[in-house]
């Protein structure tokens, strides 16, 4: 069976297309690619988060930071409630080349199942949830550079999510990796771009227990 110290997939890596990484993140596996790098980024997402919180936080109609359970120990932060109109928004601050590409590569599938996950848990609290946004901002340039992803709640992208999940952890108890390491190649991977970014990323790995070859697996 797998092992007992699992970790707990936030609503934000429900929707990874990647299967092979979230069983590792769910195992605890040791991690072979931890990026050192700045966190500066995430410190000026917190502090845009911040400041908005507190600007909605004086108008009547809106709800902020709300945390929501969305089944079990699986809960959420929504950044931002409209109550007037029933819609779920989440803030995505972004630099102004990912803006970019973001508006050339269309919805975000991972990020889709996340807003749907906390209007699900949202409505489970007995709110209207009738929409659900992805607000994109940009770290740098103007506000008016923003782009903007409204949805209608369905509730059976969340399902589908949870469901993914529950697959996942019947899968792992099923093939029990870590007393039959050659079983990770049953696990299906997504190997794109981003790899590289992958905290199980191991170029050209022969021993998928050790790391993922992800994209190298491509290459001469």
């Amino acid at each position: 069976t797998p092992r007992a110290k699992q970790v707990v997939i936030g609503p934000s890596e429900v929707g990874h297309e990647c299967t092979r990484r979230l069983a590792y993140k769910l195992l605890d596996w040791e991690k072979t690619n931890e990026i050192g790098s700045s966190n500066w980024s995430a410190q000026v997402g917190s502090a845009i988060h911040k400041y908005l919180a507190d600007v909605f936080a004086k108008i009547e109609g809106y709800e902020v930071e709300q945390r929501v359970n969305i089944r079990g120990n699986l809960t959420g932060t929504i950044d931002l409630y409209d109550s007037v109109r029933g819609i779920v928004i989440d803030w995505k601050t972004t630099s102004p080349a990912a803006m970019e590409r973001k508006r050339r590569e269309g919805k975000n599938e991972q990020y889709h199942t996340q807003i749907q996950l906390y209007g699900y848990g949202k409505a489970q609290t007995g709110a209207v949830v009738n929409q659900v946004a992805l607000v994109y901002l940009p770290t740098s340039g103007g506000i008016d550079e923003m782009h903007i992803e409204l949805y209608d709640y369905d509730e059976s992208v969340a399902l589908k999510g949870l469901e993914r999940m529950d697959n996942i952890y019947a899968l792992l108890s099923q093939i029990d990796v870590e007393n039959n390491p050659q079983m990770w190649e049953k696990i299906p991977a997504k190997a794109n771009r981003l790899c590289n970014y992958c905290p199980y990323f191991l170029p050209y790995s022969k021993d998928l227990s050790k790391g993922c070859f992800g994209e190298t697996a491509t290459r001469n």
